[in-house]
């Protein structure tokens, strides 16, 4: 009798083992960022950030060091440190600090007006989702407070933290590695913390609106010029073009090699079409001149009559070009 209680204890307690070895360990984990610094003509960022994580919950029979062993999936690390695991409190913590270099994909549609989605990914290195499951943590905050304003952005005040979010997710590996042991895929869980950096604006629309606001008076005092006088009137718009064109280099220099049009591409465009109009308007007033009394007036209204469309019919267009 006695033997047969003790077997049946033997199995129910390998069963229960089995049990909890079958069921992911669920490790929850933490950051907080310092300082930021984007470097948009890269795509990349650098960050120092200090991390936790902590399995609540611990058996004492099973070793959880293995959870540490991730890697920050998407980062160049230039530095990388952490302290030594604790589990006398009934639970196993790490805590760490890392400096990283990490690219980001950007999306500069809507430049200068854009914002960019920042992501800092953890993955382990040794146990697939079935062993181990990364989740935010839920104890406190798993990321920054947006509303204490305390990431320090290093491009002083030309971008500002728009969004803060932790979001739990997997990713499949559709290979062994070359490791014939391995059937199958491998899934992997992966914790990534998204950064929404919003651009502020104002600083590049006062840098760039004197430069184009003198190269539009240039195209526009030709509506102001004699029609014989078309000599002045075509250098003034050449000049014009020539400065708008060296001008548009000038902030690509400082951009990715995109190979769509943002919203300051747009507006440039704008204002070659303009110069053009401007240009065409000094070849027909001129032709018309030369003509009759009758096209001599024809070629006043349409000085006059530009004097007002230009502006007006630009500041529209700017206004839906940058909404």
């Amino acid at each position: 009798m006695y033997r047969s209680v003790f077997i049946f204890l033997v199995s129910f307690l390998f069963c229960q083992s089995k049990c909890i070895a079958q069921e992911p360990i669920k490790c929850q984990f933490g950051i907080y960022a310092k300082t930021l610094r984007i470097n948009q003509a890269e795509e990349t960022f650098e960050t120092f950030f200090y991390w936790w994580l902590r399995v609540d919950s611990i058996q004492p029979n099973i070793d959880y060091s293995f959870v540490k062993e991730f890697e920050f999936i998407n980062a160049d690390l230039e530095m990388f440190e952490f302290d030594a695991a604790d589990s006398s409190n009934g639970y196993y913590y790490v805590s760490g600090r890392c400096k990283a270099i990490i690219p980001y994909k950007s999306d500069y549609h809507k430049f200068p007006f854009d914002i960019q989605n920042l992501k800092i990914s953890i993955e382990n290195k040794v146990a697939n989702s079935k062993s181990l499951v990364y989740i935010p943590d839920d104890a406190t905050t798993p990321f920054n407070n947006i509303n204490d304003e305390n990431v320090e952005i290093l491009n002083g005040d030309q971008y500002s933290i728009s969004s803060l979010q932790a979001v739990e997710s997997s990713y499949i590996y559709t290979t062994n590695f070359g490791d014939r042991k391995i059937e199958g895929n491998e899934k992997y869980s992966r914790l990534e913390f998204h950064i929404g950096v919003e651009r502020d604006p104002t600083g590049m629309i006062q840098k760039i609106s004197l430069p184009l606001i003198i190269v539009l008076i240039l195209a526009y005092l030709v509506f102001y010029i004699p029609d014989h006088e078309i000599q002045t009137a075509s250098g003034l718009t050449v000049t014009a073009l020539l400065a708008a064109i060296a001008f548009q280099w000038t902030i690509n220099d400082t951009l990715p090699k995109v190979s769509y049009l943002t919203t300051i591409d747009r507006i440039f465009f704008l204002i070659y079409a303009y110069i053009f109009y401007a240009m065409a308007q000094i070849i027909v007033t001129f032709n018309l001149s030369n003509k009759s009394e009758y096209y001599k007036n024809i070629s006043n209204k349409i000085e006059i009559h530009s004097r007002y469309l230009f502006p007006l019919t630009f500041g529209v267009l700017l206004f839906l070009i940058a909404h």
